[in-house]
């Protein structure tokens, strides 16, 4: 008798949690399309995500944009929009968004082109996009970024107008799954610093900094025949596990091919990076072991990891499907937020002051000279502004949206795996998919650090050591990472809210 009244309540506790989950949005019918488009250069081309440039004459896997379009309808009335698009690309730099909507312009009518964003897979075997990012003004007989970023934008606007045009009723699905695909990558040592892939085999080793996230977030999208046409897949890791000096999508290119092979090429798929500041998908702790199962199974480590996530992917759509929804609810908000900066010191304006005009006066320039001096160069102009009674905020564009019962979040920065863990534990969405390195705003984003990856270090004349946490890699630090926090699970709780009632 307890048995079977546990097992009713249980049925009831289920039902009131699916009716508060659905509660404050009412169901619409949705629409969706995709597109994909290549976007590898014909030509040689610099590689940025490097301190110094490559340039790239050989491709070990062809770049794409994938392209999501999803549109709300009540009969006639649109209800909210939503254009994703996913790049193979290292970060979205500075002025790349804006620039893109710009060359949108006129083109998808009936759309808010403020509801568009890009986000790139980190790859760190992708164009340079910023003619001045190294010390090259040119770059001989490869593909300038000046001539890279036009031609881009001309074919990913060629596969949003492609997938906007072609939405069309359709169904989604939803669904959490699990591979070992980043590892933390922050080595802490006896006397309490910590350094970006430090040595383990020492003395002095004591452990690993922080949380590891092997989730799989998976959102499959559907025709009205409930045929899979694109598949968004968000995990923390970075695309960072092929390396080398010849383009490449990473471990994404491998993703999609098995997706390919399973369910067909047709299928868009959306790489995406959850927050993943302090991870890589390089094992340390088991390296040797790892390198000898990928030599057993005949796979390169990129490959391997493709292998894991696609794995993940495949365990779960089966497993949705018992799920597949119509007429879901989409909310789309756009916000403008102002996050506290991080605070440069005196003595950090010193070392960084010192280091520049060391980089000035060598005669034998380095090849990661360019590299250094930008760095140190964003420390001495913030903290020269921050005399002036600048530098105080950081200003950023984030895009929150509500499809059913999942969360989707962004930010521009490589945000520690523990500001994710708070969002999604705080969130109210059965499912909340995470997206960093999205947008662009006027300044770069980079690193932003958990309390204790800055106690680890300090900022030396040393620019890889413990770099993803000192002022030399970090717009905002500690404090301006919580406000983010905060801000994010404000945003999507307001998506949570029940209408309010008519008088």
């Amino acid at each position: 008798m307890r048995r079977r009244c546990n097992k009713r309540n249980s049925v009831m506790a289920l039902a009131l949690a699916l009716a508060f989950s659905s509660a404050g949005a009412s169901a619409a019918e949705l629409w969706a399309g995709a597109a994909t488009t290549d976007i590898t250069p014909d030509r040689p081309v610099p590689l940025t995500g490097n301190s110094s440039v490559r340039i790239a004459r050989e491709i070990q896997s062809r770049l794409t944009a994938n392209v999501l379009a999803l549109e709300s309808r009540e009969g006639d009335r649109v209800v909210d929009q939503a254009i994703m698009v996913s790049c193979d690309l290292c970060v979205i730099r500075p002025g790349i968004q804006e620039g893109f909507r710009k060359h949108l312009a006129g083109r998808l009518p009936g759309f808010d082109l403020n509801k568009l964003f890009l986000a790139a897979t980190h790859t760190h075997a992708a164009p340079v996009i910023l003619q001045n990012r190294y010390d090259e003004k040119d770059y001989g007989d490869a593909m300038q970024p000046k001539e890279y970023v036009p031609w881009m934008f001309q074919r990913m606007t060629e596969a949003v107008v492609k997938a906007w045009e072609s939405r069309a009723k359709g169904a989604v699905a939803w669904g959490l799954g699990h591979a070992v695909a980043g590892h933390n990558r922050r080595v802490v040592y006896s006397d309490g610093t910590a350094k970006m892939y430090g040595a383990m085999n020492i003395p002095e080793f004591r452990g690993i900094e922080g949380y590891e996230d092997h989730g799989v977030h998976v959102m499959c999208f559907y025709d009205s025949q409930k045929r899979l046409k694109a598949a968004a897949i968000t995990l923390a890791a970075t695309a960072q596990a092929a390396g080398g000096s010849k383009v490449s999508a990473d471990f994404w290119h491998d993703v999609r091919r098995l997706i390919h092979e399973r369910h067909g090429e047709s299928v868009c798929v959306l790489g995406f990076c959850a927050p993943a500041g302090d991870q890589t998908p390089r094992a340390h702790v088991n390296k040797k072991s790892e390198e000898r199962m990928c030599k057993l199974r005949d796979l390169t480590y990129c490959e391997e990891i493709g292998r894991r996530v696609a794995g993940a992917f495949e365990d779960v759509v089966g497993v949705i499907a018992k799920d597949v929804r119509t007429d879901v609810p989409l909310i789309h908000r756009v916000r403008q937020v102002e996050l506290p900066a991080r605070v440069i010191t005196d003595a950090e304006y010193a070392v960084a002051k010192k280091v520049c005009e060391e980089v000035d006066v060598r005669k034998k320039r380095l090849k990661t000279d360019a590299w250094t001096r930008h760095f140190y160069g964003l420390v001495v102009e913030r903290y020269l502004a921050q005399q002036k009674g600048g530098w105080k905020t950081y200003a950023m564009e984030m895009h929150v949206l509500r499809l059913g019962d999942v969360a989707i979040a962004t930010n521009p920065f490589e945000l520690f795996v523990d500001y994710g863990v708070q969002i999604q534990a705080r969130s109210p969405a059965v499912q909340t998919f995470l997206i960093q390195l999205a947008t662009s705003g006027p300044q770069p984003a980079y690193y932003v650090p958990t309390p204790r990856a800055v106690a680890g270090g300090a900022l030396n004349a040393n620019p890889f050591t413990n770099y993803s946490a000192t002022a030399a890699a970090n717009m905002i630090g500690p404090e301006g990472a919580q406000v983010l926090v905060d801000r994010t699970v404000e945003a999507i709780n307001e998506l949570w809210k029940p209408p309010a009632k008519q008088n």
